[in-house]
């Protein structure tokens, strides 16, 4: 009799457990706009693959693309990296008269590259009139989203968000830019700064623009979590997965571009990584989140955390699973490559 009963109650629960989850509300993309100086460091390219698998997946909406970096050449590389992963009409935008205009090396290389007569990005667009201020793009793409729904993923200089913020009403809204952030946005997810004992000295991201970053935590009305030089520093992206883990090997371009970076093989920080796993997915608990606060950036670009009930300001900590962050990174970067055989 216990049995029998004990088998009906366990068929009532899975009909029911069915039935709860067959009316559950499904989630809705998460609208994400990434800033991102592609070019310096190659952290970018795996953020920004991880991003597209993201909305592949339909965990977000990617709804732009700002670009730090004013190197020119930048927005053919992000356009055509786009294209490859079937986002060529992605809306893109350009830090004007802003910082780090070297060109450095991988991406005019890759660029460049030809395999079997034909280049290994396609881009169809370039810098000129068509391309507005990334924070114009912001601007356009904010006024048409739901309020504190989106998401701002930030990985390099603080140059774009900068100008958002100090922005003046204008065509595309009539709040100024503080208004339109407060409006519409949810979560601004930086990597910047240092906020542990491990290092002492202004972070990379920090000093190239100093002003926009002492304005922008400054001013911001909406919280922030940062991710600091020393936690990407202690996550490692394994040069195997970038030997081994690609489907068309060495005229995949986020390979080509990884070697020209640097000689292979190499192990890299995965700093602007940790920011978009934060930003999209929190509640997987990837990372430990210090208490509210309020973050300062000094004059010569060291951050400042102190903590204060209901700042707006936390900053990531590393827990004891960074090999379960690792496995997950790679899994997001490779995914595509592995199962899609981009033409």
């Amino acid at each position: 009799m216990r049995f029998t009963s004990f088998i009906l109650l366990l068929a009532v629960s899975v009909s029911g457990f069915h039935c709860a989850s067959s009316t559950a509300p499904e989630t809705k993309p998460i609208p994400v706009i990434f800033d991102t100086d592609i070019g310096n460091d190659i952290d970018d390219v795996l953020a920004l693959q991880i991003l597209f698998q993201y909305e592949v997946e339909k965990k977000i909406d990617l709804l732009g693309i700002a670009i730090s970096k004013s190197f020119p050449r930048v927005v053919d590389y992000v356009d055509g990296y786009a294209s490859l992963n079937s986002r060529g009409d992605i809306p893109l935008g350009f830090a004007y008269n802003g910082v780090n205009p070297e060109p450095h090396k991988y991406v005019p290389v890759t660029l460049d590259t030809l395999i079997n007569g034909k280049p290994v990005l396609e881009p169809k667009r370039k810098l000129d009139d068509s391309i507005p201020e990334g924070y114009l793009l912001m601007r356009k793409l904010l006024a048409g989203q739901a309020d504190s729904s989106v998401v701002l993923i930030v990985v390099g200089p603080e140059t774009n968000l900068s100008r958002l913020i100090s922005s003046k009403p204008d065509e595309f809204s009539t709040l100024s830019g503080v208004e339109l952030v407060k409006q519409k946005v949810k979560l601004v997810s930086i990597m910047g700064g240092l906020y542990n004992k491990d290092y002492d000295f202004p972070e990379w991201n920090i000093v190239q623009d100093l002003t926009a970053a002492q304005r922008v935590f400054a001013d911001c009305p909406v919280p922030i979590i940062a991710s600091g030089f020393e936690v990407g520093t202690k996550l490692l992206y394994p040069a195997a997965s970038i030997l081994s883990d690609f489907r068309e090997g060495d005229s995949n371009p986020l390979v080509i571009s990884y070697k020209v970076y640097q000689p292979m093989p190499y192990d890299r920080p995965t700093w602007d990584l940790t920011s978009v796993l934060q930003g999209v997915e929190p509640e997987l608990g990837y990372f430990d989140v210090s208490p509210a606060g309020k973050i300062t950036v000094d004059s010569v670009g060291n951050t400042r955390f102190e903590e204060k009930p209901g700042g707006l300001h936390r900053y990531l900590k590393l827990k004891n699973n960074q090999q379960l962050v690792l496995d997950s990174m790679i899994q997001k970067t490779t995914r595509r490559w592995k199962d899609v055989r981009h033409q």
